[in-house]
């Protein structure tokens, strides 16, 4: 099945989710990771070129639109079916902002949390992942701090949980651009103390069992950038 052929497809069977027509995804990965990044960028580049979803009650937009979201979902996870890591850098722009009113595309959930699932999704990357978003993260300092920040929290937990023998967070901080890095440490321990304090005020012993890990290990991974970095 040629290329074309499924993206049209998708675009006439829209909205539709990759669950709904598997023999179309898995059509799709049989394509290079470089034609479907190029092919990603050229559908980011048409959605944008349509009015943003709040702005428009037409028909007409809307199902190109919902074409659009489909198109993206199917690309998406055809590129992340090739568990290369290198794909992160060039999926980073597509990561929504804090304001999305920058962002040449509103994207809802349904569409922006696959993306940023995937950036640090283990079983596609194992802890590869680390290293290239490490280096490459600064990118959404202050644009996207939300995102950004769940991306830091997804490389802790995972740092201490799942890859504590090799500790691919800690071995690989030098790769952090500093001053990005260092603002995405402090808005971390900032939102995470907030947390903290409200479980304490809610008197939920779990939740704050929870938040206090996560504060400790955040706490050891800047201690380990000012380390290095002599500050």
């Amino acid at each position: 099945m040629k290329k074309e052929q499924i993206y049209q497809e998708i675009r006439e069977r829209s909205p539709l989710g990759t669950g709904s027509a598997l023999e179309l995804l898995e059509a799709l990965e049989n394509f290079s990771t470089t034609e479907l990044l190029k092919d990603l960028e050229n559908l980011y580049q048409e959605w944008g070129a349509l009015p943003k979803l709040y702005y428009t009650n037409k028909k007409e937009d809307i199902n190109h639109i919902q074409q659009c979201e489909s198109l993206f979902d199917f690309i998406l996870h055809a590129i992340f079916y090739h568990e290369d890591p290198s794909v992160i850098p060039h999926l980073l722009k597509y990561v929504p902002s804090d304001d999305d009113e920058q962002d040449l595309v509103f994207m809802e959930d349904t569409a922006s949390e696959p993306l940023c699932n995937g950036i640090t999704e283990k079983n596609y990357f194992g802890e590869s992942y680390i290293p290239v978003l490490l280096g490459c993260i600064h990118e959404l300092v202050p644009r996207a701090m939300v995102n950004a920040e769940s991306f830091f929290y997804d490389m802790v937990y995972d740092n201490f949980e799942c890859f504590s023998e090799t500790q691919p967070l800690i071995r690989n901080l030098y790769l952090a651009e500093k001053e990005p890095f260092i603002k995405l440490l402090e808005y971390s321990v900032q939102t995470t103390t907030e947390e903290l304090e409200k479980a304490i005020k809610e008197n939920k012993q779990k939740s704050i069992e929870v938040v206090q890990r996560a504060l400790d290990r955040i706490q050891v991974i800047r201690q380990a950038f000012v380390k290095l970095h002599g500050l």
